[in-house]
């Protein structure tokens, strides 16, 4: 994991979210333990979770997680000094039903998939491209 404090992780989520989806974050949950009831994908009660599309907002969160995490998300939250990260459950769920990332409870983690991948360089590049 990348060598970040709380104050930088919390500017990276909001640079992303601004950027790409043109609002800071509403959601950005640290701790000074890392989330211990978050221990299977089930813990993250996405039952209910009836995204059908990624949406901008999950985008912008998706490129911040992948810039902290390398694309291996804890469930128990991204390592920050001084605290750890959690991602959005809601975001964390779509990404996994909409096959951009997979619970993998063996290890206990959140993996962007390729798919995953190849959508945060396309947000990138369209975001890039409509800045010139």
């Amino acid at each position: 994991m990348p060598e970040l404090d709380v104050d930088t992780a919390r500017r990276i989520v909001d640079a992303f979210a601004v950027a790409i989806d043109g609002k800071p974050a509403s959601a950005k949950t640290f701790s000074p333990k890392p989330f211990a009831d978050l221990i299977t994908y089930k813990t993250w009660k996405q039952e209910a979770n009836n995204s059908h599309e990624i949406t901008t907002r999950s985008r912008g969160l998706l490129l911040a997680y992948l810039l902290m995490s390398g694309g291996h998300i804890p469930y128990s939250g991204v390592p920050v000094g001084g605290g750890w990260f959690r991602p959005d459950a809601w975001v964390a769920g779509s990404l996994v039903k909409l096959g951009y990332a997979t619970a993998d409870d063996e290890a206990k983690a959140f993996r962007v998939t390729l798919l995953g991948w190849k959508l945060a360089v396309d947000t990138l590049v369209s975001a890039l491209s409509t800045k010139e």
